[in-house]
């Protein structure tokens, strides 16, 4: 019988339960970026009924598709050691299209799932209504998408990046991977000259307030 494996890349989707997964008896792989410090109570909960059929990958790097080569070198493993094996990526990154692709044609049974819904669907009660869920990354303007930006640098605690390197990195990850260099750039300068990130010498610190 063929094991059925879900690989969740949490940078990109928050699932709002696994339980179809779960009576299916799929394997859940979860993979948490570098600069990812919490998770939902309520995922974390489900993940923890799965026993040893769930584990934790966190990301070391935070570089652009690092964690989408973990993703990638994971399937890629597994697939050599259960060559029965069968794959759902949760992301919505299409990104990952052309590798599925590629695994369909060598007989490897692989798709991507993009929609939370295709879980269950969360109520909208919980979802609190933010920028980024009305428009995509490129229908945002700057200052929507400082905005998304300052919402989720205070969410992020501790776990803000330290480096101006990272922050990009991260902010790419936040907007999904759909915004170019440039607009990354022009993000970033304008949270400094707002004084959110303040850099010094390639380091930065933060002067966050309450976001709205």
């Amino acid at each position: 019988m063929a094991n059925h494996y879900a690989l969740i890349d949490l940078e990109n989707i928050q699932p709002a339960s696994l339980q179809k997964l779960k009576k299916e008896g799929y394997r859940i792989k979860v993979f948490v970026g570098a600069t990812q410090s919490k998770i939902a109570i309520d995922l974390a909960a489900e993940l923890q009924s799965f026993g040893n059929d769930a584990e934790y990958i966190r990301i070391e790097g935070s570089g652009n598709n690092a964690l989408d080569f973990h993703i990638a070198f994971y399937m890629g493993r597994i697939s050599a050691n259960d060559p029965e094996s069968r794959f759902v990526v949760l992301s919505k990154d299409t990104g990952y299209d052309p590798l599925l692709k590629h695994m369909r044609g060598c007989g490897i049974p692989a798709n991507r799932s993009g929609v939370t819904v295709a879980i269950k669907a969360a109520p909208a009660t919980k979802a609190p209504t933010t920028v980024s869920s009305k428009k995509s990354p490129q229908q945002m303007s700057l200052a929507e998408r400082v905005e998304h930006a300052h919402q989720h640098l205070n969410r992020a605690g501790k776990a803000k990046p330290a480096k101006i390197k990272t922050l990009g990195s991260a902010m790419q990850s936040l907007f999904q991977k759909k915004l170019d260099d440039a607009a990354i750039t022009n993000l970033i300068k304008e949270l400094i000259r707002q004084g959110v990130v303040i850099e010094n010498q390639g380091s930065v610190s933060y002067k966050l307030t309450k976001s709205k």
